[in-house]
């Protein structure tokens, strides 16, 4: 009878033991996968960031060459008499 109480307490120790195994590697992958995807959403953020910063570089660009246009522009109709004649 002691040996069966002993079979029988050395299997649930087995099945606890296969339990915890099997929620421990459950557990790893499902931290594997939020690792790869913080480093995925990583990335993206990287490449989002770069493309944001060339758009707003050519924007910058695009607002410096209007605004260096306005200013060739004003010099330009400052030398001209509105009157018809030249300023000069």
């Amino acid at each position: 009878m002691p040996a069966r109480i002993a079979v029988v307490a050395s299997l649930a120790v087995l099945a606890g033991s296969v339990c915890a195994v099997r929620r421990m590697v459950v557990l790893r992958r499902a931290l594997d996968a939020e690792r790869a995807a913080r480093r995925l959403a990583a990335g993206l953020h990287e490449q989002d960031l770069a493309a944001f910063t060339m758009r707003l570089n050519a924007a910058v660009c695009a607002q410096s060459a209007l605004s260096q246009a306005d200013l060739v522009l004003d010099s330009a109709l400052a030398d001209v008499d509105l009157e018809g004649g030249s300023c000069d």
